[in-house]
């Protein structure tokens, strides 16, 4: 039996608003956690994206980083990772720019968006994949992390960084991609 800890129940989740928020640049590979007036209270350099850069639309296994806003809607605890900060991917907007370049079929975004509506979780399944969030390097190479983006889509910090990320992140937390 697995040992996985789901701290959030995802059904309904919960999406209060958080104290604070993050913001990550993936050309610079930096991510800033703020409090809700602004002031910057960490600053993470040297993060990983996708071993397929950052993109605007996420689709499974093309290893991008999906550009948008998201909140944090789970954290796993004890995680490969060391811990899993998930995020609300797809989202209806990721859903409705797939549909249009006709990468993801019509009855796949309506229920994208239906969960969206109902404040649960997207279905992971579609061409639009999902288990998109924050995680640390936890099993993993740090020498690989410090080299070279390596994730499958998420945001990777390290271990000593994703610990003390933990202090700020909360479910429902923003975190903004650019």
């Amino acid at each position: 039996m697995s040992r996985l800890i789901i701290l959030a129940c995802l059904a309904p989740l919960a999406l209060a608003a958080a104290p604070y928020r993050a913001s990550v640049d993936t050309r610079a590979l930096v991510m800033v956690v703020r409090a809700a007036d602004g002031e910057v209270v960490a600053r993470y350099d040297g993060i990983s994206i996708g071993r397929g850069g950052a993109a605007a639309v996420h689709y499974r296994r093309d290893g991008t980083t999906p550009l948008g806003d998201f909140r944090i809607v789970a954290v796993r605890r004890p995680h490969r990772y060391g811990a899993f900060y998930q995020f609300d991917y797809p989202t209806p907007a990721h859903a409705e720019l797939a549909l249009a370049a006709g990468k993801l079929p019509r009855r796949s975004r309506d229920a994208i968006v239906r969960a969206a509506a109902a404040r649960r979780l997207a279905p992971q399944g579609t061409p639009l994949g999902g288990g998109i969030g924050i995680h640390g390097v936890g099993r993993g190479d740090p020498a690989i992390h410090a080299a070279f983006n390596w994730t499958t889509g998420c945001i990777a910090l390290s271990d000593a960084q994703l610990q003390d990320f933990s202090r700020w992140a909360r479910i429902g937390m923003q975190v903004e991609v650019r």
